[in-house]
């Protein structure tokens, strides 16, 4: 199984060293910026890695202080902050004026950002530090390293901070850049504001720019405690031989970047130490071989700069003539979230429970709750950072440092949602203290409840309480009677449902297919990444067992039973409610223990023929192929939670519950489709995936749940809204009437 590093050697070129030459190329100036890439994990638990940065941070500021030729960028301000936690005043003072006078540099964004996190988390990461230090230090740029794409909600929020500068180095393993890189273009953005995007090479290549030969010295596992770091002389060696081979092979690589279409007459090269090219300390030597070179006068020339100053020169030469392009900005790496989706349904729970004790329905917050919730949210935007284990994750997957790595993650799901249901809980004790007996139902969501609610102390939802008004309590009592509007039902050979319908609707809510699971899977003797082709990827369909139907006073409940080679067992459930235009799908999956990959998606179809949907990823829409950036991803997307088609006939309403991957019109697994599909009114929820070769999860296996609603209205005035309240729990709370003791 191939590893990052060693998908990296391609990068640097093997061809024997020639004698110095004069360049001939239109490339005349390089700007080095020097980083140390952060993954919370990937070489090292999450919790060692935070600390190795901190170590990191501390190594640059003293290499800055000693030579005046340093230059360092600080990727993430998850780093700063844990080093201004505990770092004396003398040395936060040092490294405040060395950002203040340009020696060293701050991004604006807290980590390495996968596209999951919500309105809520966007506007929290974007204050990750305390306001009066963030205003001292002055982000400028954003950086985004690895991931293939980065979410137009935490653009908008960078240009509402004046952050209008955002620099992408993506790993192009598994994915890829939307364009031809190095290059540069304008992103304008829905409000027609406009982002400098530096698309630049891997985070890590400028090394490859400047030595034939890749350095090795840290390739074993365990780096952290076996072998050391490069040190002076150990290449980026200063002696005239050295500087000249080292030139000839610059020149090498750019002619040939040249040769594929790289026309501007600078270059920005980001370099991070070669040692593990991730979570890696500083390398001061670079600055001495940066002067030893212009002091030689060889050509190009290079400067060792911060990130800031490199795009803002860079922005000044070539924004004249760059290209301007508009659409959400879809990432090739999301679908690794869906190998462990358990620990993605909790981490959506969190962030509904969190919506719910924020509601107010409780009354007004205070400081002190606010910080509770900024805690969670802080381990939720670090739950949605884009490392999701050991790099032997796969590989190794019993390792005990992969299912380490792997635990410290899952906390960062699973303690928020734990913490924001007791905070939920503590809201509604107080919010009812003193209030007559009676047992109350909340509805803390946006919009008016209908449907079943949990008795406290009872598994399943159990009493059925009907317009609940939006954000309100109520006192439990009988529910009342729904207006008559029951469906009719299309019956399939099996007995599942084909379609449903009632009064008012010219379509169905659903097409036949409601709930059928498909794998896609790698034929043997393919392996993973390694021969991830379209010719590779065979799919089996699953098979279904006999219906059973049953009733409520309010629902009808078809369920049925799933088999699949894959599974020990399964079932499908559509829940059809009896006064509204409205279903629920529940699939749960119980998988085998195997490490072979395979995706498994669920189908959910539409009467609304070649209709694309509407989505939000962090609350900002967007449609898919009509509103992407060329080239980015289209074979799955990430979205809030919820899907809306609109027709002259009415609207339907997709609510994901627990898996927010979807493919639209298909299981596109590696398909790298371009253009809108035939059948895009067939959305295909990603629920499992586990084709990575490295840092996601392996072999999640045992049983999982998923939950989707449909709905259909003539016109659904606030989709995110509705959906918030279609997969909401509304609270009961049991007020005794009995004096609380003190």
């Amino acid at each position: 199984m191939p590893t990052r590093r060693e998908v990296f050697q391609s990068l640097a070129a093997t061809a024997a060293v020639a004698p110095a030459q004069a360049q001939s190329g239109k490339i005349r100036h390089i700007d080095i910026i020097h980083h140390s890439h952060t993954d919370v994990g990937y070489t090292d638990l999450p919790s060692v890695t935070r600390e190795l940065q901190v170590r990191f941070l501390d190594s640059a500021i003293e290499a800055c202080l000693r030579n005046p030729s340093f230059r360092w960028t600080c990727e993430a301000t998850l780093t700063i902050a844990d080093f201004w936690r505990q770092a004396p005043a003398a040395r936060r003072a040092q490294f405040v004026q060395l950002v203040q006078k340009g020696q060293m540099d701050v991004m604006a964004l807290p980590f390495n950002q996968a596209p999951f996190m919500n309105a809520r988390q966007w506007r929290q990461a974007m204050n990750w530090l305390p306001a009066s230090l963030l205003k001292q230090l002055n982000p400028r740029v954003a950086m985004q390293n690895d991931v293939n794409g980065f979410p137009r909600a935490g653009a908008l929020l960078c240009l509402d901070r004046g952050i209008r500068h955002l620099m992408m180095g993506i790993n192009a393993d598994m994915g890829g850049p939307p364009f031809r890189r190095p290059s540069a273009f304008h992103w304008k953005m829905t409000d027609g504001r406009r982002m400098f995007v530096w698309l630049g090479d891997h985070y890590g290549t400028a090394y490859a720019f400047f030595e034939a030969n890749r350095w090795q010295h840290g390739q074993a596992k365990g780096a952290t405690t076996t072998l050391r770091p490069p040190y002076a002389g150990d290449h980026l060696k200063t002696d005239e031989s050295s500087l000249r081979a080292s030139q000839a092979h610059l020149l090498k690589r750019l002619a040939k970047l040249e040769a594929d279409g790289y026309s501007y007459d600078r270059l920005i090269l980001s370099y991070t130490n070669q040692w593990r090219y991730d979570n890696d300390p500083p390398f001061p030597p670079l600055a001495p071989f940066v002067d030893a070179w212009n002091k030689l006068g060889l050509t190009p020339t290079l400067r060792l700069v911060t990130a800031t100053q490199a795009v803002f020169d860079m922005e000044k030469a070539v924004a004249a003539v760059v290209p301007t392009y508009e659409g959400e900005w879809t990432d090739w790496w999301a679908n690794g979230d869906a190998s462990g989706p358990r620990e993605v349904a909790a981490s959506r729970l969190a962030k509904r429970h969190i919506e719910a004790a924020v509601s107010p329905v409780w009354g007004p917050s205070n400081a002190k709750i606010d910080a509770r919730v900024s805690e969670m949210l802080r381990d939720l935007c670090l739950f949605d950072e884009h490392t999701w284990g050991a790099n032997v994750s796969v590989s190794q997957p019993d390792s005990l440092d992969t299912i380490g790595q792997y635990t410290e993650k899952s906390l960062t799901a699973y303690r928020p949602m734990g913490h924001a249901e007791w905070l939920l809980g503590q809201r509604a004790r107080m919010h009812f203290a003193g209030k007559p007996e009676a047992i109350y139902v909340v509805n803390a969501a946006p919009t008016e409840y209908t449907g079943w609610v949990k008795m406290p102390g009872i598994d399943k939802p159990s009493v059925w309480v009907e317009k609940l008004p939006a954000r309100s309590p109520a006192k439990l009592g009988e529910a009342p009677k729904s207006q008559p509007n029951e469906p009719s039902v299309e019956i399939g050979p099996g007995g599942w449902p084909l379609a449903a319908s009632w009064s008012g609707m010219t379509k169905p809510l659903f097409t036949s297919g409601l709930g059928d699971l498909l794998s896609v899977w790698i034929a043997p003797p393919a392996r993973r990444s390694s021969q991830m082709k379209p010719e590779n990827l065979k799919r089996t369909a699953a098979a279904y067992g006999a219906t059973k139907r049953t009733e409520t006073p309010y629902t009808i409940v078809y369920s049925q039973p799933i088999e699949h080679p894959s599974l020990n067992s399964g079932e499908r459930r559509v829940e059809l409610f009896r006064g509204e235009a409205r279903a629920t799908l529940t699939v749960r999956l119980d998988r085998k223990s195997r490490n072979s990959a395979e995706a498994f998606f669920v189908l959910c179809g539409f009467p609304v023929p070649g209709v694309l949907p509407e989505f939000t990823n962090g609350g900002v829409k967007f449609v898919p192929f009509d509103d992407q950036l060329p080239g980015a991803c289209r074979d799955y997307v990430v979205v809030d939670g919820w899907g809306r088609y609109s027709t002259p006939e009415g609207q339907w309403l997709w609510v994901t519950r627990d898996a927010p991957l979807v493919a639209v019109g298909g299981p596109h697994t590696w398909q790298r489709i371009t253009s809108k599909p035939a059948d895009p009114e067939k959305l295909w929820t990603l629920v499992f995936d586990n084709f990575w070769h490295t840092n996601f999860v392996a072999n999640s296996n045992g049983l999982m749940e998923f939950q989707w609603e449909l709905a259909w209205a003539p016109k659904i005035a606030d989709p995110a809204g509705l959906a918030e309240t279609l997969v909401s729990e509304p609270l009961v709370v049991v007020q005794s009437g009995l004096k609380e003791s003190p």
